[in-house]
């Protein structure tokens, strides 16, 4: 048995991800788990489909186990969304690759940056950098140029960045997976381009909520096409008002959060129209406006910094297929296998409190949909199974 893990979002799961995954298995991969994203991804918004549409199109695109990456995690920088998808992985205690797309397709190459990302000798580096008033990611990439030119080069690209951080964490854990990871093909993170039957999962959602096509873009799209889609525009002014009655000792709780930015989110709400015009009035040379995003989905969906410190409490499945069903048997996990979401409370309180923040954003998620959801369905939801 040879398992392959992928840390994805899914949102969809289209022909690219369906690429990777064919290459995993001609590399050796006998079995392929991957964690998923809920219902909230890391743009600061609801995910297109819910978790058990995107798991059923997961297992239909070859992948065997899906397990989810709780909201906390979710929704977050490319470093706590790596660490807690690495974690989950790495406690299954049966997965032996990590397997990515990266724009380098070097293994080495990104382990290597990640030991100078992480390394004693940047540090004075970034801080020198910062006194700039520029980015942090700004000033990395002009530190990491001065160590090795190649470094910054490699954390230019979007899907390097989080190759980078999958590698960190690997090495934080001291964990016995390997990086592998595949050069990545077709359109770019983002791109509204399109080439060979491959679109970024920006462009498909764009398609999808603007009514153009997109069917080609991803495996099955039969699964998709019955199922309503979320759009956060339904609870756009739900949002707004959150933000105009916040308070800056509460949202100061919230991820993310440094150098008085609270402030300054604050007093773009008494002023913003719209979410994109929020963004774009808090948005500074050192907060991007999808770290601006983030901020502020995480303040409405009550997460705190406090909830990143914790390690993830359990690992909950979503979905499997055969194949998935044998993994699970033979994993030797170190933290609990969740399959029924009731088991939960018999969990320690870290992991009700997850769970809690969990609810808390399916209840949320409830709102995103033409036509309003009731409470409660995260607890109802039951793993995908396929024959």
């Amino acid at each position: 048995m040879q398992v392959a893990g992928i840390i994805a979002e899914y949102n969809p799961f289209h022909n690219g991800h369906a690429e990777l995954i064919r290459m995993a298995r001609e590399a050796g991969a006998t079995h392929i788990v991957a964690v998923m994203s809920g219902n909230f991804v890391q743009r600061g918004e609801p995910a297109l489909w819910n978790h058990s549409v995107r798991t059923k199109a997961a297992l239909s695109g070859g992948v065997d186990l899906v397990l989810q990456l709780p909201v906390p995690y979710a929704v977050s920088g490319a470093q706590s969304f790596a660490r807690a998808g690495v974690e989950i992985l790495d406690s299954l205690g049966c997965v032996d690759w990590l397997v990515f797309g990266s724009e380098c397709g070097d293994a080495d190459k990104i382990t290597e940056t990640a030991k100078a990302v992480y390394g004693e000798e940047i540090k004075p580096l970034i801080a020198e950098e910062m006194k700039r008033g520029i980015s942090f990611a700004s000033a990395r990439e002009n530190a990491l140029h001065a160590i090795n030119p190649e470094y910054a080069e490699i954390i230019k690209s979007p899907n390097n960045i989080l190759g980078v951080e999958y590698a960190a964490a690997i090495q934080r854990i001291n964990s016995k997976m390997q990086p592998v990871t595949f050069k990545r093909i077709g359109a770019e993170h983002d791109s509204d381009n399109t080439e060979n039957g491959i679109a970024s999962a920006s462009l498909i959602r764009k398609n999808v909520l603007g009514g153009e096509a997109w069917s080609g873009f991803v495996p099955n799209p039969y699964i998709y096409e019955k199922e309503e889609t979320a759009d956060i525009n339904n609870i756009e002014r739900a949002i707004l008002y959150k933000m105009r009655m916040a308070d800056k000792d509460g949202l100061a709780k919230a991820p993310d959060i440094s150098e008085g930015i609270e402030n300054r989110i604050i007093s773009a709400a008494q002023s913003a129209n719209s979410l994109e015009d929020l963004y774009a009035l808090a948005k500074t040379k050192r907060y991007s406006h999808a770290r601006i995003r983030r901020i502020i989905i995480n303040y409405f969906l009550g997460i705190t910094a406090e909830d990143l410190k914790t390690l993830v409490p359990y690992i909950r499945v979503l979905g499997f297929n055969g194949n998935g069903s044998e993994l699970i048997k033979n994993a030797d996990a170190r933290l609990p296998i969740i399959t029924k979401t009731a088991d939960i409370a018999g969990l320690e309180e870290s992991a009700q409190q997850i769970f809690s923040a969990e609810c808390r954003a399916g209840d949320v998620y409830a709102l995103c949909f033409d036509t309003v959801h009731s409470c409660g369905e995260e607890k109802k939801t039951k793993p995908v199974i396929c024959e």
